[in-house]
């Protein structure tokens, strides 16, 4: 089950016994569940057991709904009904009416990967990026993690990190607007995205990676909300994860997948805005394993667009000719360790 488009769905099969197997691609040891809490772009695997008799038909109930448009009846939220139908002549089984709370939901911090990987540590670099939807300065809206909306530019970042030699692993030849984070290969890297300011919601997406989910927690060291971390013996990994209002998620990865690796929030409209950033992974053993198809690189020089050299084709740090990046001005990110 997976929610493909903007908004988030909460599903469960009713009078049925659910397990859930698999989150984003990563099988898990089975763990039941009532009900399945999916941001846009999350995926689960159940197993659901039917029952022997055929006295009763049962219902698929699922609820869309979206954070960050006005509540509207039939519109936000949305409620569908899919049957389950055991025998044309059967009635439908009812439940009496529960609250959101009541149900137990799929939990990712329970849940176990088949494969037993173990909590990768000890963290070499640790990342914290602040989700931001507003200029606070100026009202201005535009997202970002961090100081800058993400944006194009004229020479793809891979591009430059498998031309520049050395100088790929500095930041300074990556445009400011990449939001480029250099990852040494083999380190472990703990990721802290915190949603401290924005009203609303948002999906973290991974590509390169599935990472290990560690921690949750909230912001504001005043609030209520507790701090938790993972359940089991080994952490769960998945490539997408939701964050509220008020609360930061931590992740790991190993960055034992040479590349460049964008990152970015799954409600695509954010997306498009510029809330999203570039991890540039061992770019000196990129260089060695990696190439670029000639018939893009032809491509691009019919287009008339460089395919070496900074994010504008130039040498070193000189970024002359490119546009200025869009500026939020709001909360540093903070990135320790080498």
């Amino acid at each position: 089950m997976r929610t493909a488009g903007p908004d988030s769905a909460r599903t469960g099969y009713m009078g049925h016994w659910m397990q859930v197997i698999e989150a984003d691609g990563i099988c898990s040891r089975p763990s039941a569940a009532d009900g399945l809490d999916l941001g846009p772009g999350q995926r689960y695997s159940v197993i659901v057991t039917a029952h022997e008799s055929l006295k009763f038909n049962y219902a698929l109930n699922i609820t869309f709904y979206s954070e960050f448009i006005a509540q509207s009846p039939g519109h936000n939220p949305r409620y569908h009904h899919v049957p389950i139908v055991y025998h044309d002549d059967a009635p439908v089984k009812t439940f009496p009416l529960i609250e959101d709370h009541e149900v137990k939901w799929a939990d990712e911090l329970a849940m176990e990967p088949q494969d037993e990987l173990m909590l990768l540590e000890p963290v070499d670099q640790h990342i914290v990026l602040n989700i931001e939807v507003l200029n606070r300065k100026t009202g201005i809206s535009a997202h970002a993690y961090g100081d800058y909306a993400y944006a194009s530019v004229p020479v793809p970042p891979l591009f430059t990190a498998l031309t520049t030699g050395k100088l790929a692993q500095s930041p300074s030849v990556y445009a400011p607007q990449l939001n480029a984070i250099i990852l040494q290969h083999n380190h472990i890297v703990e990721l802290e995205l915190r949603n401290s300011f924005a009203p609303i919601m948002h999906t973290y997406h991974s590509h390169g990676h599935a990472f290990q989910i560690v921690e949750t927690g909230p912001t504001n060291i005043n609030s209520s909300v507790p701090v938790k971390r993972f359940k089991g013996r080994q952490p769960m990994r998945r490539d997408t994860i939701t964050l509220a209002t008020g609360r930061y998620v931590r992740v790991r990865i190993k960055a034992d997948n040479p590349g460049v690796w964008y990152q970015h929030c799954h409600q695509e409209q954010h997306n498009l805005s510029g809330k999203a950033f570039t991890l540039i992974e061992a770019p000196d053993i990129m260089q060695h394993t990696l190439r670029v198809l000639s018939e893009m690189l032809d491509f691009c020089r019919i287009l008339g667009h460089p395919t070496q050299g900074n994010s504008v084709g130039r040498v070193g740090s000189d970024m002359t000719g490119i546009d200025p990046p869009l500026a939020i001005n709001g909360t540093a990110n903070s990135i320790s360790g080498t």
